[in-house]
């Protein structure tokens, strides 16, 4: 359902951000509210608490009121949400043609891994200061930014400098390069498999049971990355830190430190402590892909884009 500029149209590539960016804002407000839950569980199950969802929920109620459900942290969330997917499915079909010479719909599962791997990488370089922003908001527990995202910012380049900024950027790539990858990837296998259960007429039900499965493949290799990460930006933006410089060294003890962090879960939980709060993070990615491949289509539709 992507469209790249061609002898046969005369429509430009830039014609397909309008539906883009309608159906990648629609996805992030419908999918908020399990988002804040999968942080919930995620964080409970990083600090060790063994609590149901109902418990998770009413804490945070007890803390936040009952405005904190669609407002903490939702400005960096949708922020960060809605321009991530436009940024993917923008440049995918632009990478896949420089890269192979050919629209992705020519394409073959490795020739959209590729390059869907390849167009994630400006994305998790540019949202990773959001990230630091929405986990930080999400978590606050003594509401010590007050809902803030430029507070969250602004207090970590005074005690860490930029690079603060970049507190566990090598998992935020991975788990963005995962699941971009996979997910475009595998979009259309699912999709004609959808086509199999699912009687013709009805199309829209065909691209959200496609999209719902290729996001919930991406998640399997999406979730430890986000495990890990979540995990290391909690221990180290807890820790007290002065400014530190950026340099390879540093690069490549993010790496290091990601690696080791995986060892630790790993050692104290077993391989499934990788997959702490699946569940919802499926049930979120799964839900995203859906509507991703339901609301762009039908925006485009509507908006005459090809």
């Amino acid at each position: 359902f992507f469209s790249h500029r061609s002898t046969m149209s005369n429509q430009s590539v830039w014609s397909t951000l309008p539906p883009i960016t309608l159906g990648a804002l629609g996805t992030a407000t419908l999918m908020y509210p399990v988002d804040l839950l999968r942080a919930l569980k995620m964080s409970a199950a990083a600090d060790g608490v063994q609590k149901g969802t109902m418990a998770l929920v009413q804490d945070f109620h007890a803390r936040h009121g009952a405005k904190g459900f669609v407002s903490q942290g939702v400005f960096p969330e949708m922020l960060r949400a809605t321009y991530m997917r436009v940024l993917k499915f923008f440049l995918f079909p632009i990478t896949h043609q420089a890269m192979y010479g050919k629209p992705e719909s020519q394409g073959n599962g490795l020739t959209k891994a590729i390059a869907a791997g390849v167009c994630s990488l400006p994305e998790g370089f540019t949202i990773q200061p959001m990230e630091v922003a929405k986990i930080s908001l999400q978590l606050d527990k003594e509401k010590k930014f007050n809902n803030n995202s430029s507070a969250v910012m602004k207090h970590v380049m005074n005690t860490r400098g930029w690079t603060g900024l970049y507190v566990g950027y090598f998992g935020v790539q991975y788990r963005q390069t995962s699941w971009t990858a996979a997910y475009f990837a595998s979009l259309r296998f699912f999709s004609e498999k959808s086509k199999v259960v699912i009687p013709k007429e009805y199309n829209k039900l065909q691209n959200l049971a496609g999209g719902f499965a290729a996001g919930m493949f991406g998640a399997i290799f999406n979730t430890p990355g986000d495990v890990i990460r979540s995990s290391l930006q909690k221990r180290i933006l807890a820790e007290e830190s002065g400014r530190v410089p950026f340099s390879v060294g540093l690069c490549m003890g993010g790496v290091k430190d990601f690696f080791a962090m995986g060892a630790e879960i790993v050692a104290t939980k077993g391989p499934a402590g990788l997959y702490m709060g699946f569940g919802f993070k499926a049930m979120h990615l799964g839900g995203s892909g859906a509507l991703l491949a339901t609301l762009i289509p039908m925006f485009k539709t509507m908006m005459g884009v090809k």
